[in-house]
């Protein structure tokens, strides 16, 4: 299943920061003359003249069973019982309904945590801060305190690369049995946060009583996964740095190594992140699916760049076969027509300064006026290719229609992709 790991998770009472106020101390029980307030003298009436004591569960016949009710959201654990001697009449109490109490004045219970999975340590709640206590008229007594456990928990294998890990902790009463208290818990209160516990996030809480033991217990499983906000953007960088390649090949020369590693090397990985990317939003994050089908529309067209290439290197090492189809060259030189158009065609390759190297260094060997007659053909030939459009049967040799159609191809490619991801953005 994975790697153990140890994860600490605080469990705190989020809306504590919003009680304010300073931690109410035990209640001293003083004289009449020195109640100075209707609470302290409610206070008085519960806890100094009655023979209450925290230490015995609340419960008027020791054989009645005590109902706890626990609610818990990380950060968050609440208990809730219900005191059958601390009550009063709200109406003679100057409408007093909750008073916070000091925890020490109450009776409480003792829980421990446990790991579920392998580690043996009990942890005890005694150990646990900033306790809040507050005490209701009908009895009600709502505990709220801050806890850290440690949780063993462990990865879950099926959501590879992905790391999601399995924690569950159980929380059962040492000191009282089955008969003795009940657990429940707040179904309204199960839920977690939506700010992440770094690099984590809670995707899901749950809580469940347990019947099986002879203590009262409950157990809580948290499932923690890394943040999909950073997968997103990490998919969507790779997505991005593949349409990049794509277009940057193209303005490599046709029958250079460059161009040939390039393209195969990002097809391979294309495809092995594309299978990565479908598998992953169908088994465990379906916003991935939407990038998945924006990466197989780059794909394709990097697949058209792929055919495109090794199609046009197999023309040009057929001697026989040295001109290209009439309809491409009726197409190159219609486009050539337009002086801002043809300039841009005429740009050359990112990796065409060996090849202009080797014909400078041919020129210098060569006699002047040999030199002088190769650029008058080429002036010759370039008013040709203008001629040919209005003529029949003229035609273009193949390392003169590769390169326009290599800039043809990457204002496709170029646009295709700005409507992509401009649809994704929408």
């Amino acid at each position: 299943m994975g790697q153990n790991s140890l994860l600490l998770l605080p469990l705190l009472a989020i809306f504590c920061a919003s009680v304010a106020t300073e931690h109410p101390q035990p209640f001293q029980c003083v004289s009449q003359m020195e109640i100075n307030s209707t609470e302290a003298a409610l206070k008085s009436a519960l806890f100094c003249g009655t023979s209450y004591n925290p230490r015995y569960r609340p419960v008027k016949y020791q054989q009645d069973r005590l109902a706890m009710y626990i609610g818990a959201e990380v950060i968050n654990v609440e208990r809730q019982w219900y005191d059958a001697f601390l009550h009063w009449n709200k109406r003679t109490s100057n409408n007093i309904e909750t008073i916070n109490v000091s925890e020490h004045d109450l009776w409480a219970p003792t829980f421990g945590a446990k790991s579920f999975h392998k580690s043996p340590r009990v942890q005890s709640t005694k150990q646990c801060s900033r306790v809040k206590c507050h005490l209701s008229y009908d009895g009600e007594v709502i505990y709220t305190v801050l806890c850290s456990f440690t949780v063993d928990c462990y990865s879950e294998a099926r959501y590879w690369a992905f790391e999601t890990k399995i924690c569950t902790l159980r929380i059962f009463s040492v000191e009282y049995d089955t008969n003795q208290l009940s657990l429940f818990h707040f179904q309204r209160r199960l839920s977690y946060p939506s700010y992440p516990l770094l690099p984590y996030k809670i995707t899901s809480f749950q809580m469940a009583t347990v019947n099986s033991t002879m203590s009262p217990e409950f157990r809580m499983d948290i499932v923690i996964e890394r943040l999909i906000g950073s997968h997103l953007i990490v998919f969507l960088g790779l997505i991005v740095i593949f349409s990049l390649l794509n277009l940057i090949c193209l303005w490599l020369r046709m029958d250079s190594n460059a161009r040939s590693v390039t393209i195969a090397v990002g097809t391979v990985m294309e495809s092995l992140y594309l299978i990565i990317l479908y598998w992953y939003g169908a088994v465990k994050m379906k916003p991935v699916l939407t990038l998945a089908h924006l990466l197989l529309g780059t794909s394709l067209l990097g697949a058209v760049a792929f055919g495109w290439t090794y199609y046009a290197r197999g023309q040009l090492r057929k001697r026989i076969a040295a001109s290209c189809p009439s309809t491409l060259t009726h197409f190159v030189v219609l486009l050539r027509k337009s002086r801002p158009l043809g300039s841009f065609l005429s740009i050359d390759y990112l990796n065409q300064s060996a090849k202009q190297d080797k014909l400078t260094k041919d020129w210098e060997d060569a006699p002047v006026d040999t030199v002088e007659t190769q650029q008058h053909d080429g002036d010759v030939r370039t008013d040709d290719l203008h001629s040919s459009s209005d003529g029949e049967g003229g035609a273009l040799e193949w390392q003169e229609v590769v390169q326009p159609l290599d800039r043809v191809l990457f204002c496709a490619m170029l646009t295709a992709y700005l409507l992509m991801f401009g649809v994704y953005a929408l």
